[in-house]
């Protein structure tokens, strides 16, 4: 009897050496959480002074950003209302200069969630001359000069994440594939064509610096402990997660009265109770008077 034991327990010793504890049949493995957060971009209108663009040719620039910028950076999103982008207007504008009045736009657009905004001024757009070929066989060739400005601005501290004062002259007929009837004049074909390869340009740029730049969002509301906030589903916010609340250093006064934010150290946390499609809302873990907070960020808890 002693000796069946024995081999009992060998055999029971074996098993669980080379073959491990079974786990409980009833046990359920806890399901990772996944959190796959969206960065939500906006557009200004375009300061356009150029009148052989037209609106349509600016809707349509609009739409090749937002294309270019979503093929290049899954992880950002632009409302649209299925092919044009939702547009912000400068409703106002400093007094004492042509400057939009960024503090009260970007007030708007942390209202709506946005992380960022684009904003472009077009100077002009002609047909210029310059030789161009082989040396030895160069000769005047057309090409198409665009000048304007673009600005990326940061809805969190209300600077510019990225500028570009872009001049750019390039060969009319390389905007044209082969198979392409090649124009030597400004149309609308051409035109098209030129703010294709302008959106390439800028939405390139763009991606790079907002890669760099962290998630966030804004506390929009805030009612005793219980914080609304401007993401939620589309943005990739998810029940239960936990948000750091950052708080203010003071502004900073810039040129033409602008007014920029210094971000300061955590100043409290919200974890996330109710998610729905454009807002969601949480309850403070601790700290005080977020609401006068500059952003919220993910709190990773790895």
């Amino acid at each position: 009897m002693k000796q069946a034991i024995c081999i009992f327990n060998l055999i029971c010793i074996f098993l669980t050496i080379f073959i491990g504890c079974s786990r409980d049949p009833f046990y359920k493995k806890k399901a990772e959480r996944v959190i796959d957060l969206k960065k939500k971009i906006g557009i200004v209108a375009f300061d356009n002074r150029e009148k052989m663009i037209t609106p349509a040719n600016i809707d349509y620039f609009y739409t090749q950003i937002v294309s270019q910028m979503t093929q290049l950076d899954q992880s950002l999103f632009f409302v649209t209302d299925g092919i044009k982008p939702e547009v912000l207007k400068t409703t106002s504008r400093l007094l004492s200069n042509d400057h939009i009045d960024r503090q009260s736009l970007i007030e708007t657009a942390r209202k709506k969630g946005y992380q960022a905004l684009i904003w472009a001024r077009i100077h002009d757009l002609e047909i210029i001359f310059k030789n161009a070929g082989i040396i030895g066989f160069r000769k005047k060739m057309p090409f198409i000069q665009f000048r304007g400005e673009f600005s990326l601005f940061d809805c969190e501290t209300h600077t510019k994440l990225w500028y570009s004062n872009l001049e750019d002259a390039y060969r009319l007929d390389k905007l044209f594939d082969d198979n392409e009837v090649k124009q030597t004049v400004l149309n609308e074909i051409s035109i098209k064509k030129e703010l294709v390869y302008l959106s390439k340009i800028i939405a390139s740029q763009m991606v790079d610096v907002l890669k760099k730049d962290p998630w966030k969002c804004f506390i929009i509301e805030s009612s005793n402990d219980l914080y609304i906030l401007s993401s939620g589903l589309k943005a990739g916010v998810v029940n239960h997660m936990m948000l750091d609340v950052i708080g203010s250093m003071g502004t900073i006064n810039g040129i033409y009265n602008q007014k920029y934010l210094v971000p300061g150290k955590p100043i409290g946390r919200i974890q996330i109770v109710e998610v729905n499609e454009n807002i969601s809302k949480g309850v403070a873990l601790y700290g005080n008077q977020l609401e006068k907070s500059i952003c919220a960020k993910y709190s990773n808890p790895r």
